[in-house]
């Protein structure tokens, strides 16, 4: 039988072992593993994989690319610009969001967000839907107030979105002056209706009113230390306990994105230990970097929120991601210039929140998380890998090496380092939070459906954009 590709002597990674083998690709499919043989068969390419570890593709579950943030304005990266970072650094699969206005249906935010993507992406893609209220109208609910749709409009929403391929929705229980806010009886409707469908909600969370006020009040700094003294731990920590009792009561599961405090992982881990169907994202910043990064001139350019943290907070989400009480690392890319982040002039409401990260996903925890020794490289692929494709509804099709999934790959030298730069990267900015580091773990080549895509940080075709919608199904929860 002839294959179109033969991957041969790697070390393949598995969720729970590695082993030496050969992996045969045909149609875009694994097709067979079997151990490294001495006799050679047909392909129309083979990559030699000696001295290489051979993972699964990335998938980078919470990523934004083109995000509106007004009138003209978005961010950095464009679905091309940042499916290119995601394919040199391994990624394979990202999923974004829609972006909808208040009050009009997910189901057309995700066929605007789609319009942007499709055709012009290196990667596979596929979207979370945004959950947001329509513009406030004053309707009696038991005495209050509120802009949420009713629950039978809400559940007639996500259905469609569901028959679309989007199981996932996303609310938030801060930026009530974006218009983004959701109250709890919002988010317990929502649990609710997630639950009866096979849906899932996944959480911004933080107390939106605390983080408010307290902006309000540290904004006279005219300092990037007011971000952290804007939104603190317990901001964090407080809505994702509020939450999880919610989905506990609702009966439903709940995912945090982007959990960057101490206090939160340990709610997650009490939480399934009850019991309770709770999981947690963390990122790469929120492990390996801290608040001593705000530190000097350059400090504005590390904003994200929630903000950096301390380093027991670093060491406390590394446990927590080694015992297997988080269950995905994601990147949370939002990627601006410099000029876009020295626009802020000293006033924290004006600054913008976010970092790149789809190029380093993988290099930055394969350098501070493996080879620090914080986990092994078999928690890295199911957090990067399985975990994500499982939980997302991605699985079998994505997230592991076996046969009949998609024959997507990041391959890897472990014992080759690269200084990061962000001029050798294909952000669409010109700084790096992790510049200047020595990184190990970019790919030396990235596969996506049998094609090598990106080979030693570089586009094998950049005329060519292989990248596809997916249609997912109902999330397993883990």
């Amino acid at each position: 039988m002839s294959f179109d590709l033969i991957i041969k002597g790697g070390k393949a990674v598995f969720k729970n072992r590695t082993g030496f083998c050969d992996i045969f690709v045909k149609n875009g499919k694994i097709t067979l593993i079997k151990q490294t043989a001495k006799t050679m068969a047909s392909a129309r390419r083979i990559i030699d994989a000696r001295g290489l570890l051979v993972l699964p593709g990335i998938i980078d579950a919470h990523a934004h690319f083109r995000l509106r943030l007004g009138a003209g304005r978005y961010t950095a990266d464009d679905f091309t610009t940042g499916s290119a970072a995601a394919a040199c650094g391994g990624v394979t699969t990202f999923i974004d969001y829609t972006s909808q206005a208040p009050g009009e249906s997910p189901l057309k935010g995700l066929k605007d967000r789609f319009k942007e993507a499709a055709g012009r992406t290196y990667t596979d893609f596929s979207f979370h839907c945004i959950l947001t209220p329509p513009p406030v109208r004053l309707r009696r609910t038991g005495g209050g107030v509120t802009g949420w749709p009713d629950i039978k409009r809400l559940a007639k929403q996500m259905a469609a979105a569901m028959k679309a391929g989007i199981p996932t929705f996303k609310m938030f229980t801060a930026y009530g002056a974006r218009g983004l806010m959701a109250g709890d009886a919002a988010l317990f409707s929502a649990l609710e209706t997630a639950g009866k469908l096979g849906a899932l909600i996944c959480v911004h969370a933080e107390n939106g009113p605390i983080t408010d006020l307290l902006t309000s009040r540290y904004a006279r700094l005219k300092n990037i230390k007011a971000l952290p003294l804007s939104h603190p731990a317990f901001t964090e920590t407080e809505a994702v306990g509020r939450v999880s009792a919610l989905a506990a009561a609702a009966c439903a599961p709940v995912y945090f994105v982007h959990l960057s405090a101490r206090g939160s992982a340990a709610i997650i881990k009490a939480g399934r230990a009850m019991g309770l169907k709770v999981m947690g994202e963390t990122c790469p910043q929120y492990l390996a970097l801290n608040d001593s990064r705000f530190k000097g001139k350059g400090g504005h350019l590390y904003s994200c929120c929630p903000p950096l943290r301390a380093r027991a907070d670093n060491e406390a989400l590394w446990r927590a991601a080694a015992a297997g009480e988080l269950q995905v690392i994601a990147t949370d890319n939002c990627t601006f210039t410099r000029a876009q982040k020295n626009s802020w002039g000293g006033d924290i409401q004006k600054l913008p929140m976010g970092l790149p990260g789809a190029q380093t996903l993988l290099a930055a925890l394969y350098t501070f998380g493996v080879k620090a020794g914080h986990i092994k490289v078999e928690r890295l692929v199911e957090m990067l890998c399985e975990n994500p494709a499982r939980i997302m509804g991605l699985y079998p099709r994505k997230g592991a090496i076996k046969p009949g999934a998609d024959a997507d790959f990041a391959i890897i030298d472990p014992k080759a380092g690269h200084r990061a730069d962000w001029r050798a990267m294909s952000h669409n900015t010109d700084y790096s939070p992790w510049q200047g580091m020595k990184l190990y773990g970019f790919p030396k080549y990235t596969v996506l459906r049998g094609e090598i895509i990106a080979q030693n940080g570089k586009l094998s075709n950049p005329k060519k954009f292989p990248g596809k919608f997916l249609r997912r199904t109902k999330p397993q929860i883990i």
